[in-house]
């Protein structure tokens, strides 16, 4: 039994040096090709990253050589774009490299102007300062908010060209303490174009106590 393992152990190891060895041999994907196999019709740019690799999957249980990518794609508004960050996967076959398919590590969009100070303003003027903080840090409060608007650092994240997230900053005593908090809140809509429709709230308790 031992030595069938060993045996086994053997071979494994041979066929993965002559894959990685054959695989060196052979010529890899051009960034030609792996521009022709990842762009669509609404990509705009792409721009390759490092030198691919070959690498074990393990969530596919197979041998693929992988390269990263940051593509530019074009969105319904001529204005906006997103930024899309992956990489293209090929499968390794005896040397040759066959495109497998593409994975997205993130988005990010480009074009979309963020919310000014004015705009926040008017943001917690609709939907009122119980919706900005939420139902338990405004249960918390003593007396009335004395002011909040946009942070110093807002961190804005746009999920989609209809919902957009950034930290709000608020100053207001609560039971034993005066200060300032932060929080993050996010915006909803049903058209980029529309108005705001809905807003979501998190308490990021940046006071100290």
């Amino acid at each position: 039994m031992k030595n069938n393992r060993s045996i086994f152990c053997i071979l494994s190891l041979a066929f993965l040096v002559l894959l990685l060895s054959t695989g060196e041999s052979f010529a890899q994907p051009t960034d030609a090709q792996i521009k022709k196999d990842v762009m669509g019709p609404k990509t705009a740019s792409l721009l390759l990253g490092g030198p691919g690799k070959i690498e074990w999957s393990s969530t596919y249980k197979k041998y693929v050589w992988s390269r990263n990518f940051t593509a530019k794609v074009k969105t319904d508004d001529p204005a906006v774009f997103v930024t899309v960050k992956g990489y293209a996967s090929y499968d390794v076959m005896a040397g040759r490299y066959v495109y497998w398919k593409s994975f997205t590590s993130s988005n990010s969009y480009e074009g979309l102007p963020n919310l000014s100070a004015s705009d926040v303003q008017a943001v917690i003027k609709k939907f009122g300062v119980k919706e900005v903080m939420g139902n338990y840090a405004y249960s918390q409060m003593v007396g009335d908010v004395e002011s909040m608007g946009l942070s110093k650092d807002p961190k804005f994240e746009w999920h989609t060209p209809i919902s957009v997230s950034f930290n709000v900053v608020a100053v207001y005593a609560q039971k034993g303490s005066h200060g300032e908090e932060t929080f993050r809140v996010r915006l909803y809509r049903d058209d980029p174009k529309a108005e705001w429709k809905k807003i979501g709230s998190t308490w990021n308790r940046s006071r100290q106590r």
